[in-house]
């Protein structure tokens, strides 16, 4: 094989794998965010009204959260927006967000960090922009197959757009870690699992401790 022919082989096949990730995570992954996270985010929203979606993606995590506590508005930036977005996404540089300061009651923090290989500068932008608080959906790991996992579901839901994938996930001391290290204090904390089948580790907090 040439190859111009071989180059044209790995275009066509990386197309073809990009499609079919691209397909599993609208048919798998994302249908099974959008049923089991609005509800757990929804209950540590509470009165807050103007919100901050960090790496809003797609926009329909978004979207799910303004249909279940009508009044409130969200606004999403990313570093990789997409047309086909379901509300509108600014797209930012992934260092400096583009408002002011304490420009929204609560920022949203949903499966972000792990994707930056310097999450503390993400909390202190969002930090700077929230009047309140930071709610911060992530995952965690105890042992190598946790991080395995976590690892693959990674590349699986995010490969065919381009996110950068450093799989900086954390162990849970490694959060308060990097909550103290970053001023922030953590309010609550819920782990769970998408279901009984699901391994992945999941964790919510809400963090205080935003500058003035």
């Amino acid at each position: 094989m040439s190859r111009a022919c071989s180059r044209r082989f790995s275009r066509l096949s990386l197309s073809l794998l990009n499609a079919l990730l691209i397909r599993w995570d609208r048919f798998a992954s994302a249908r099974s965010r959008l049923r089991h996270l609005p509800p757990r985010l929804l209950a540590h929203i509470g009165d807050a009204e103007t919100l901050l979606d960090v790496g809003a993606g797609d926009g329909r995590l978004a979207q799910a959260l303004m249909k279940g506590r009508p009044g409130v508005l969200i606004t999403g930036v990313d570093v990789c927006a997409r047309a086909e977005a379901a509300i509108p996404v600014l797209r930012y540089d992934g260092q400096r967000l583009p408002f002011a300061d304490n420009s929204f009651d609560l920022v949203l923090l949903i499966d972000i960090l792990h994707h930056t290989e310097d999450p503390a500068q993400v909390l202190a932008e969002a930090s700077r922009v929230a009047r309140r608080a930071l709610l911060i959906k992530d995952h965690y790991w105890e042992n190598r197959w946790d991080h395995w996992l976590l690892s693959v579901s990674d590349y699986l839901g995010n490969r065919a757009y381009e996110v950068p994938l450093p799989y900086a996930f954390l162990r849970l001391e490694e959060w308060s870690h990097l909550f103290r290290a970053s001023g922030l204090t953590v309010i609550s904390m819920d782990r769970f699992r998408f279901s009984a089948l699901d391994r992945c580790k999941q964790v919510v907090f809400l963090v205080e401790g935003c500058l003035p």
